[in-house]
């Protein structure tokens, strides 16, 4: 095998690779990237058992077909060190990769390729064609507040769900949850799904990379998302996600309506002195008011107003700061509207000027 390319056309693509293959090296093959030159492409595949990452890199002369395996963490950096719009040159020579650029050179060792191992791809009976940059803009918007190790490991998960010409996605923590929405050219058959939040969030940073028009399939265990430029296989977790929308409060709204920006601002200021182990900060609202409050046990604290459009009853309620502050980056543009329906209830956090993307934050007793 003998190829060559340039350092853009690899760097980002063994970037996510790497990220799936298995650091803890378990299996040594798992630790590895395979490489297969053919047909004047060159592809780049990673797996850890449960996922699957293929890639296609066009922009590469294919001197050579062929294929091998070679570590992807080694690979990935000396790729990324070398200075951009350089051409690096591959090729196996006794079983070794013999890498070279400018005067560089560097062998690295390499692994069967029949022991690499593909992920089996099993048969799906449900298919959809999704626009990947908004699919991609909703996943980014929601999977923040997936659990991470909860026991009830249909938490550590995203909910993928489709109805009618709905497109929806759902995750939760059990403390807050994101929920974001949007609509599809044709109608849909009711299907739900949990995608594990490894995959989730390896999905983002595909996504991110290649925002074109993808194809989603599954079946109740298995995951499949393609485009012209790459192939991720994944498993689900199999189970049934708990009925999110008895999470939205109800009753009597108050609402709040603000810029993002002073409010963020203020909420970091207020970071500074609030417990850290409990990260508590206090809302106190008043008629276009809101005041923001924060201490801890070293009898430190913090307190700004804002000028705010609220005309709503006082209220005082309390929040894990984190939360509030996640929520607001997480949420696009300067218009942020809080409801509240009490101090004893959860509030939503969205913009002003859409129902597409709503978090639920519970309060805080403080």
């Amino acid at each position: 095998m003998k190829f060559s390319a340039k350092k853009e056309a690899l760097a980002d693509k063994l970037s996510l690779c790497s990220s799936i293959a298995e650091k803890r090296q378990t299996i040594p093959i798992l630790s590895n990237v395979l490489l297969k030159a053919n047909d004047g492409n060159l592809t780049i595949v990673a797996s850890d058992l449960e996922r699957q990452l293929s890639l296609i890199v066009t922009d590469c002369k294919i001197s050579d077909n062929g294929e091998t395996t070679v570590s992807a963490r080694k690979l990935f950096e000396l790729i990324r060190s070398v200075p951009d719009d350089t051409e690096l040159s591959f090729e196996v020579i006794e079983n070794q990769l013999e890498i070279s650029a400018l005067s560089f050179q560097a062998d690295l060792a390499i692994l069967p390729v029949q022991d690499f191992p593909f992920v089996d791809l099993e048969d799906h009976n449900f298919n959809i064609l999704l626009d990947g940059n908004k699919f991609g803009k909703v996943l980014e918007s929601t999977s923040f507040a997936m659990a991470s190790s909860d026991v009830r490991y249909y938490l550590n998960g995203l909910l993928f769900e489709t109805a009618q010409k709905k497109i929806n996605m759902v995750a939760t923590d059990g403390h807050r949850l994101a929920w974001g929405s949007y609509s599809h050219s044709e109608d849909l058959e009711d299907r739900k799904f949990i995608i594990p939040r490894s995959t989730a969030l390896e999905l983002q940073r595909i996504l991110n990379l290649f925002p074109e028009e993808i194809s989603f399939s599954s079946n109740n265990s298995q995951l499949k998302i393609e485009s012209k430029n790459f192939t991720f296989i994944s498993k689900l977790i199999e189970g049934a996600y708990p009925d999110y929308k008895k999470v939205f409060p109800s009753g009597e709204e108050q609402s709040l309506l603000t810029s993002k920006s002073p409010v963020l601002t203020a909420l970091s200021r207020s970071a500074v002195l609030s417990n850290e182990k409990f990260r508590g900060v206090k809302f106190e609202l008043s008629k276009g008011k809101l005041k923001i409050l924060a201490n801890n046990p070293n009898k430190e604290s913090a307190e700004e107003e804002l000028d705010v459009d609220y005309s709503g009853q006082d209220l005082e309620i309390g929040f894990n700061i984190n939360y509030v502050q996640e929520s607001l980056n997480y949420l696009p543009g300067d218009d942020i509207e809080f409801v509240f329906f009490g101090s004893e209830n959860s509030c939503l956090v969205k913009n002003s000027s859409s129902d597409d993307l709503v978090h639920v934050i519970m309060p805080m007793r403080l």
